[in-house]
């Protein structure tokens, strides 16, 4: 694949990484000699105002040749169920380079905007879902459209073929329930619960004190079920605050969970609420856990999916984070940057690809429970839309939950069938 363009930047440079090399699967020759282009006898795209034979032409929009960040005026149009952004015209009328671009950098979350009562970007925010297609893949579907229009141009065209992979995550905000927190903080609790009437807290509690059963201990069942799945678990090792409620990590029961996990298991960090504020803090809760596994940690999500581009990734980075896993809504479940592969950080202000490599997830536990309020049977039924999406395009499933949702108590009665049911559509 040979493609000519009058300008080379970074940006294009980037994006067409991430569109041929990490999606396609397939390398490619960028060029702005145009009789290079036109000699070479490879299949050919024409990124350019100039009409070229024997090429499948691509108008450009600016996006991709411009520096910083300005508001976009973006038109929204539907063919044939895909939604398609930066209009141009020629053959393929839209600068699909231009809208990948604009979605897997998050380019809409570097402007001005609105935040959540955490800080965060929303997904009510978002291009995506103001327009109606959050749950669509739509990087992933307008490669498959360009793969479309090569091969009616080449029909001898061999792409690479691929299937669906799965990937199940799990955030350990809260180890334990009971168990490994101290006597002071375990009947303090009961107090609590006493003083406020709550009935099923005090039975809980109770039933820890005779069978030493902890709610949270979901372990051998999680352990179970995901048997021949992929899984990754990410601890938060924050110092106790608000938001930040874990075990705290001198104590052995959280070592010795950790330690046990890793044995079969990635272990990654899980930045603490306040780290957000503090950067600093990244560092030592890395180390922290460096400490109890004795090997180097390179893979994160953040605690509450708090993100601010670029400084969030900058930080990991600087911190030796080489995958990050955050990208993701809380409130929505879908594709937040549009796409469902693993692809590199691009930084905006720095006008680069950066070394980080952005693994995005599709659905978290707390979306369906607490903030869709969906029922159990309908969480299934959303989680299994959303794999037919990720199946549709041969991409990486990612799914998030947590220890504790899967408890069978309170607001997560009924949840375990939920992570069944997914499990058994990712083997």
């Amino acid at each position: 694949m040979i493609i000519y363009s009058d300008i080379i930047s970074s940006r294009l440079i980037y994006t067409l990484n991430v569109i041929f090399k990490y999606v396609i699967g397939i390398d490619y020759e960028l060029t702005n000699h145009q009789t290079d282009f036109e000699t070479s006898f490879k299949h050919k795209i024409n990124y350019s105002v100039k009409n070229i034979d024997n090429s499948l032409q691509i108008i450009p929009s600016n996006l991709l040749f411009q520096k910083g960040v300005v508001e976009q005026d973006i038109q929204v149009d539907w063919i044939d169920e895909i939604p398609f952004l930066f209009k141009t015209n020629g053959e393929l009328p839209y600068d699909i380079f231009a809208a990948t671009f604009y979605m897997i950098t998050r380019y809409e979350e570097y402007l001005p905007f609105e935040s959540d009562i955490h800080g965060r970007f929303s997904a009510e925010n978002s291009l995506a879902f103001k327009n109606g297609f959050l749950k669509k893949p739509v990087v992933n579907l307008w490669v498959m459209f360009l793969q479309k229009k090569l091969l009616e141009l080449s029909p001898n065209l061999c792409f690479p073929i691929k299937k669906i992979s799965f990937l199940n995550t799990l955030d350990i905000d809260i180890a334990y329930a009971y168990k490994a927190k101290g006597i002071i903080r375990f009947w303090g609790g009961f107090a609590k619960a006493i003083l406020k009437r709550n009935q099923e807290e005090i039975g809980l509690r109770k039933n820890y004190i005779t069978s030493k059963k902890d709610p949270f201990d979901t372990y051998n069942f999680i352990e179970k079920h995901s048997e021949n799945v992929n899984t990754q678990y990410f601890f938060l090792l924050g110092n106790r605050a608000e938001f930040d409620n874990n075990i705290h990590p001198s104590k052995r029961g959280l070592k010795k969970l950790i330690l046990k996990l890793s044995q079969q298991h990635k272990i990654g960090i899980h930045p603490s609420y306040q780290s957000n504020q503090k950067p600093e803090k990244v560092a030592k809760e890395i180390k922290r856990l460096e400490k109890i596994l004795g090997d180097k940690i390179t893979i994160s999500r953040q605690h509450f999916l708090k993100m601010s581009f670029p400084s969030t990734y900058e930080n990991l980075i600087n911190n030796g984070v080489k995958v990050d896993y955050t990208m993701g809504f809380a409130s929505q479940v879908g594709f937040r940057a549009g796409i469902c592969n693993v692809y590199p950080f691009y930084n905006l202000e720095k006008e680069a690809a950066r070394p980080l490599w952005i693994v995005p997830f599709q659905v978290m536990d707390g979306t369906l429970n607490q903030y869709l309020k969906l029922n159990p049977e309908q969480g299934i039924q959303e989680i299994k839309s959303l794999i037919d999406e990720v199946n549709s395009v041969n991409g990486l499933f990612v799914s998030l939950w947590h220890n504790s949702s899967l408890s069978e108590t309170d607001i997560w009665k009924g949840w375990r069938k939920v992570y069944k049911e997914m499990l058994t559509l990712m083997k």
